[in-house]
């Protein structure tokens, strides 16, 4: 019954702030998801909205190459359907655990970076707003950057990735350094994109000459907040 109230609580919320109600027909699977005690491991599913979801399923495939900055369900997911996932993750725990389920589905098309942020001293005077300073609002990471964790992408070519997912630290970061990889029919997947300073420095990808953009707003599982998942597809080289 709580979880029933917190998700109509938050249904509310959200359809007063975008005007919509489609959310809704989502509660049913919401709610058994809600109570199946899995994980996104156990599901090998991605922790985004569930429109975002179904439309993954419908344009991955086996040729497609996959960069990834976070690590989880979204691995083996891609992982199932692609043909290679570079996965960078700062979470050492979290890779342990992840790297036993790989060994489960034997999955041999996966290569996990585990990437550290480093201490800095002149974090306070940096903005986590700012793709050029590669550090992170979550508490967690104060006092730390992510620049080599941001630029894990660089080893590899232009225009080498069919999709890059951003849905780690320094998002901001990740999203700059993500656009030259992709190429050319390819995707740029932002999660969590109603923290609006996610997408803020970068109004050219609302360029619909350059960039297909889709939005998909709902509930997410396991969780009871309400998200949004923005995907772009890349139109010009």
């Amino acid at each position: 019954m709580k979880d029933s109230l917190l998700f109509i609580r938050f249904a509310t919320q959200y359809a007063k702030e975008n005007r919509t109600f489609r959310h809704i027909k989502q509660f049913k699977r919401w709610h058994r998801d809600k109570k199946s005690g899995d994980s996104t491991l156990s599901r090998g599913l991605p922790w985004m909205t569930y429109d975002a979801i179904n439309f993954l399923e419908q344009i991955c495939n086996r040729s497609m190459r996959v960069f990834e900055w976070g690590s989880g369900g979204s691995t083996l997911f891609f992982a199932s359907r692609c043909k290679e996932v570079t996965s960078v993750e700062h979470d050492t725990f979290w890779i342990k655990s992840l790297r036993k389920k790989i060994e489960e589905l034997n999955l041999d098309n996966v290569t996990i970076k585990e990437i550290e942020s480093m201490p800095i001293n002149n974090f306070d005077t940096l903005n986590p707003e700012n793709p050029d300073d590669f550090i992170s609002k979550e508490k967690k990471s104060s006092g730390l950057s992510f620049e080599y964790y941001v630029k894990s992408i660089d080893q590899f070519e232009k225009e080498y990735f069919d999709v890059v997912v951003v849905d780690g630290r320094s998002r901001n970061s990740c999203i700059k350094r993500a656009i030259p990889h992709i190429k050319k029919g390819g995707y740029l997947i932002v999660d969590n994109s109603d923290r609006k300073y996610y997408l803020s420095p970068f109004p050219y990808l609302n360029n619909p000459e350059k960039w297909e953009k889709r939005e998909f707003m709902g509930p997410v599982f396991f969780q009871h907040a309400f998200g949004k998942t923005t995907i772009f597809k890349k139109l010009i080289s």
